[in-house]
């Protein structure tokens, strides 16, 4: 038997993450989550990880920058990254990750709110 994709969902958006891998799971996929930096990084270093599904804003801050760098600088820098944020729908910006690779080193970049059908699009996409 094959090992499930493990998807490390981080949020600080409880509601979000329970509805998220509540569906991730029934989608085939083994779900692992952090609602905090900290939290984050622990697990990182601990967990084998196939994609990584991140909040940019968690707290009052842009945390989920943070540990994408993080992630990029150690044992995980290859794993695929999708980021999330409401910054569209709260302030009118809109975010080109392609157009600035360095600045945004994801390889997916969704809005929210993003149903969990597009969730699971997204993820297959960018694991093959």
């Amino acid at each position: 038997m094959s090992e499930k994709i493990r998807v490390f969902l981080i949020d600080d958006d409880t509601d979000f993450i329970q509805a998220n891998s509540v569906f991730l799971d029934s989608a085939g996929f083994e779900v692992l989550t952090a609602t905090s930096r900290a939290e984050a990084l622990d697990k990182i270093e601990e967990e084998r990880i196939d994609v990584i599904v991140i909040d940019l804003y968690m707290g009052n801050s842009d945390e989920g920058f943070y540990v994408v760098r993080k992630i990029r600088a150690g044992i995980h820098s290859e794993v695929p990254v999708i980021m999330l944020s409401s910054i569209r729908e709260n302030t009118g910006c809109t975010f080109k990750p392609e157009e600035h690779p360095d600045y945004f080193p994801v390889e997916r970049y969704l809005e929210k709110p993003v149903s969990p059908s597009a969730l699971v699009k997204s993820i297959r996409e960018v694991l093959k």
